[in-house]
């Protein structure tokens, strides 16, 4: 983009408006703290910028020519331009677009604008002609946004640590030949751990929800083959779940395919499991659960630790409710809750 002052310059627009709303305009043009530009989407430069980004950055007026866009910026986000460049020409009537580019200030550090570009006018044809945007310092929110990052890190980290300490402890206070304590401390962490993944799906989120298939995904991933080959097909649409939600659903999932491998349709060769879910209209989860190809199926005489939990896994949610058949060639279950928020 070139660059240019909103007064007196005849090559990017007419001074402002005589008058006291002309003048109010252009005391606010030169006031605000971001760049506002008219790009020229077909000529590929600037027809208006109401003040050139050296100033923003600190550069001597010398540097400040007609070409400062291009003399500041970080090489690698020029080459990134054309590709907006390239979005721009397909820009809607009420869309936004938004790109994100390093600038080197006068000492020698990068910061960090937001462009915002609106649709300003369109050819003959229809086709879109200008577009109006401003570019806004955002480098103190990236700053902040690594230490962010940092911090979530650093938590998930010692969480992960912690989960190895308390396993550890367990381990070695366990009495000498008591098979039923050691298998107690596996189902255990096993819990444990399903959470654990969940935990660090949400702090990985900037909204601090949790994608339904990638809960899913995490809960089993202890089951999956080591050869890659997987008997468990997942299928369903992006839902985002708020994380008791999701840690409700992981444990689960958990203990659905944990009951498999002991005693279900992953406990022999043949066997299969699909999961699946929908979301109708009206904001309502149904997510089922459906084995086949194994051993065959009868009701326990009473249910055990492991399917308490399925049962109140979404028992707190609006509408919630889950459904345990078990039929002769398989075990199926059904949850279903209304949900808050999904996104397509």
């Amino acid at each position: 983009m070139s660059s240019a002052k909103y007064r007196g310059d005849p090559t990017l627009g007419p001074a402002a408006p005589s008058g006291p709303l002309g003048d109010l305009s252009y005391r606010i043009l030169e006031a605000i703290p971001t760049i506002v530009y008219v790009y020229d989407i077909q000529k590929g430069r600037s027809v208006f910028q109401n003040r050139r980004f050296g100033e923003l950055l600190g550069h001597p007026r010398t540097l400040s020519g007609m070409d400062d866009w291009n003399l500041f910026i970080h090489p690698d986000d020029a080459k990134r331009f054309s590709e907006h460049r390239a979005t721009l020409k397909r820009i809607a009537p009420g869309e936004t677009l938004f790109w994100e580019y390093r600038m080197a200030d006068s000492g020698g550090q990068w910061r960090w604008f937001l462009s915002r570009d609106v649709l300003l006018s369109c050819d003959d044809a229809g086709a879109p002609l200008t577009i109006v945007g401003n570019a806004s310092d955002i480098t103190e929110q990236k700053n902040a946004e690594e230490r962010q990052e940092i911090l979530l890190g650093e938590m998930r980290h010692r969480a992960k640590n912690l989960v190895s300490l308390v396993e550890g402890i367990a381990r070695l206070s366990q009495p000498k030949n008591r098979p039923d304590v050691d298998a107690f401390i596996d189902v255990y962490m096993g819990r444990l751990k399903a959470l654990l993944r969940t935990g660090d799906i949400v702090l990985s989120s900037n909204l601090r929800t949790a994608d339904l298939g990638d809960v899913v995904e995490a809960a089993l991933a202890p089951f999956q083959r080591e050869d890659g080959a997987s008997r468990i097909t997942v299928h369903g649409p992006a839902i985002a779940l708020p994380e008791r939600t999701a840690g409700g659903i992981a444990l689960a999932v958990h203990e659905l395919a944990t009951n498999a491998v002991k005693y279900g349709a992953l406990s022999t060769p043949a066997g299969v499991v699909a999961i699946e879910w929908t979301l109708s209209p009206q904001g309502r989860l149904v997510m089922e659960w459906k084995e086949t190809g194994g051993p065959r199926v009868s009701p326990p005489q009473a249910e055990g630790f492991g399917a308490k939990v399925i049962r109140h896994s979404v028992a707190h949610e609006p509408g919630g409710g889950i459904t345990i058949d078990y039929r002769p060639d398989g075990l199926f279950c059904s949850f279903a809750f209304e949900i808050a928020r999904a996104r397509p």
